[in-house]
């Protein structure tokens, strides 16, 4: 009976313990205070594709002119996703969104810049001094896995990094996997996996340190920690063991 308590103990103690290489971020041995590491990022912009969605403003000297091109307002207090949708462009699945007046335009495979001067193009030619303003507004990212508060949120930022996104849902849990972080990406009609090591400075140079709309963000769980999970059920099944033993014990000395 004392060996299963031993044995129950040091289990417990092995698997109670978090080490600083599993926790911290950006760990490197030449990072010291008062001294600056920069790095440079591989940032990838973000082209527009079909089901994206656009907020796309005109204004000019005629306000009753450039009213045609702006899709109706919703006050201030009902602004939600619904009213956003309403209130913006949809691309369609060849790429295409229909602007009023001037017709169906290709936005498909173009950043927001490209989209912004290829609309000003067009609405010049009907308004003098038209100023086009176009905003990516179905940036959308998704965290799962084992951090504080797993979800889908909405990003106003066209420079949003993993890590703003792991603050935005809580940040990881003392239990998450620092060193396996799955980043799933679709483009079009494909889609991919990639794993990245946030306890290594080179994500800081990745070009998925930057993420695009749709990106959807998986924070594995330790495998200790899976076996801490459990640990109250091997305990219990250590106990009974023990309890079988004891009574096989005594039943076996009465008969002697």
């Amino acid at each position: 009976m004392k060996r299963v308590f031993y044995l129950l103990l040091t289990v417990s103690f092995l698997t109670s313990c978090y080490s600083t290489k599993d926790l911290n971020y950006i760990q490197n041995k030449d990072y010291v205070v008062g001294k600056v590491n920069a790095f440079h990022n591989q940032r990838t912009l973000y082209e527009i594709q079909p089901n994206d969605i656009l907020s796309i403003r005109v204004q000019s000297l005629d306000p009753t002119q450039s009213a045609f091109f702006n899709l109706e307002n919703v006050s201030g207090n009902n602004i939600n996703d619904a009213s956003i949708y309403l209130t913006s462009y949809s691309v369609d699945e060849k790429g295409f969104i229909n602007l009023p007046i001037v017709g169906k335009v290709k936005v498909s495979s173009l950043t927001v810049d490209e989209v912004q001067r290829l609309i000003q193009q067009e609405i010049s030619k009907y308004l003098i001094d038209a100023i086009v303003l176009v905003k990516l507004v179905s940036f959308k990212i998704t965290v799962l896995g084992d951090v504080g508060r797993p979800g889908t949120y909405n990003v106003f930022n066209t420079r949003f990094s993993l890590f703003e996104a792991l603050s935005l849902a809580g940040d990881l849990n003392i239990s998450a996997n620092r060193k396996s972080v799955k980043l799933i990406r679709r483009i079009e009609d494909s889609g991919y996996v990639v794993t990245l090591d946030l306890t290594d400075p080179k994500v800081l140079e990745s070009p998925y340190y930057y993420l695009m709309p749709n990106d959807v963000i998986y924070i594995e769980i330790l495998k200790e920690q899976t076996f801490r999970n459990n640990l109250p059920l091997i305990t219990t099944t250590f106990a009974g063991i023990s309890t079988v033993i004891l009574l096989l014990n005594y039943i076996n000395n009465s008969n002697n």
